[in-house]
């Protein structure tokens, strides 16, 4: 393996143990490495073994790691790939007999928005450590309490009120997270047996009751939609996206967020941004047998150099994906289906790059976990996946700017309809 590989691979380490705040800023712990792990999966979706993470944080890996570990680890520090990070943090020039040196992280000096769902907030973490006491670990005598209750059955935004018992738990912090995002997470009084939070973003959420940096228990939270839902936003940190509420936005065959509308949301169309539309209902569909056929396209307002389309499906347990990419930029394409994770990167995705601004007809079906993506009717990829991620939960789109839909439809075994769209009206 090359010494700038190992060098970069170092300073990755550095900044995840500062940003994650490592055993407290002495060293790292395997509780640590679970939770990186964690959260890994739940931002990329890209599975890591503790027992990789041990041996790239102990250095005794005798080769370059795979493409998919560099990436993720990239993209928990808010980087597009390993690339980027590269990129970011060029390394001060050394002598090639110089000791070992200190290396010193460099500040990212532009941020990407980054093209999958699940899959891209910053994190607050070292921000919620500030000024704690050393911990002392987290012990816990019995199966803490934790459950949620909403205020609205449908639509957003939606108070969410959670009720725990801590009492079976020693630890120097608590914390409710609202789902796989960090940066939504709050710090809560042990002592209490209540929080309420808001969600302005409806889908199938997986909330958190966390002591220290463990998770002590999970419960999913579906926040159902009106329809459909379109957001805007200019960054994943955002805690509350643009909204259309009570907008018209849907009809004559399509659903489309024009010029006028963004003008009276006073949005900065100098800005990136991107929209994300979310049908978040009670489909009762297995995510082992469906089939969603969509037609969609980006609309001109996008300044991205390499713009983006992204269907998502909302399961119990993941998401499944196509990301579409403009031709020119298949390198960013990628799919998920099931636990498979294919990335244009390290894949020949290049079937995936089209003209987005195009109608384009994107298909995925899958029957008794052997899933297969169409475009305009033409078979690109199969795959066979093995878990069973539960049944589907919301359908999301992704843009870079602003999209268009003009048809969606799933259907489950025999082709039963679940849900079908013209927006005719």
């Amino acid at each position: 393996m090359r010494l700038s590989d190992q060098d970069y691979i170092a300073l990755c380490r550095k900044q995840i143990e500062e940003k994650f705040a490592f055993g407290n800023g002495a060293g790292y712990t395997q509780r640590d490495l679970e939770a990186l792990a964690q959260h890994i999966e739940e931002r990329t979706g890209i599975i890591l073994s503790l027992s990789t993470l041990k041996r790239l944080w102990k250095d005794e890996f005798k080769q370059r790691p795979q493409p998919a570990t560099l990436n993720a680890l990239a993209a928990v520090l808010d980087y597009r790939d390993w690339q980027d990070f590269r990129q970011q943090n060029p390394l001060p020039a050394q002598a090639e007999a110089s000791p070992a040196r200190k290396i010193v992280p460099n500040k990212k000096v532009g941020q990407v928005i980054v093209f999958t769902l699940l899959l891209i907030a910053a994190s607050v973490w070292v921000m919620s450590r500030l000024n704690h006491r050393p911990s002392a670990g987290v012990k816990v005598g019995k199966p803490v309490s934790f459950t949620a209750q909403k205020t609205v059955m449908t639509g957003t935004p939606a108070t969410v009120i959670f009720r725990y018992d801590l009492s079976p738990v020693t630890a120097d912090s608590f914390f409710i997270q609202q789902s796989w995002n960090p940066a939504h997470r709050v710090r809560i009084d042990p002592g209490g047996t209540t929080y309420s939070s808001i969600y302005y973003e409806s889908g199938y959420h997986r909330a958190r009751l966390i002591a220290n940096d463990m998770v002590l228990a999970m419960h999913p939270i579906h926040i159902l939609s009106d329809g459909w839902e379109p957001r805007l936003y200019y960054n994943y940190r955002d805690r509350e996206p643009v909204h259309f509420k009570k907008e018209r936005f849907s009809g004559g065959g399509r659903l489309h967020i024009d010029r006028q509308l963004l003008a009276r949301k006073n949005v900065d169309l100098s800005r990136p941004f991107e929209t994300r539309i979310t049908n978040s209902r009670v489909y009762g569909l297995s995510s082992d047998h469906f089939d969603l056929v969509s037609r969609i396209k980006v609309d001109s307002l996008t300044g991205s150099p390499c713009p983006f389309m992204q269907v998502n499906i909302v399961t119990e347990k993941h998401i499944f994906w196509v990301n579409l990419q403009h031709t020119g930029c298949e390198r960013n394409t990628s799919y998920k289906m099931g636990e498979i994770i294919r990335s244009g990167e390290n894949n020949d995705l290049s079937r995936l790059g089209t003209d987005v601004y195009q109608w384009q007809e994107v298909g995925i079906r899958v029957e008794n976990r052997n899933a297969e993506i169409t475009l305009n009717g033409q078979r690109l990829f199969s795959e066979t996946f093995r878990e069973d991620f539960g049944n589907i939960m919301a359908l999301t789109y992704i843009f870079s700017g602003t999209g268009s839909i003009d048809h969606a439809k799933l259907t489950g075994i025999n082709g039963a309809v679940a849900f079908e769209d013209n927006f005719d009206q």
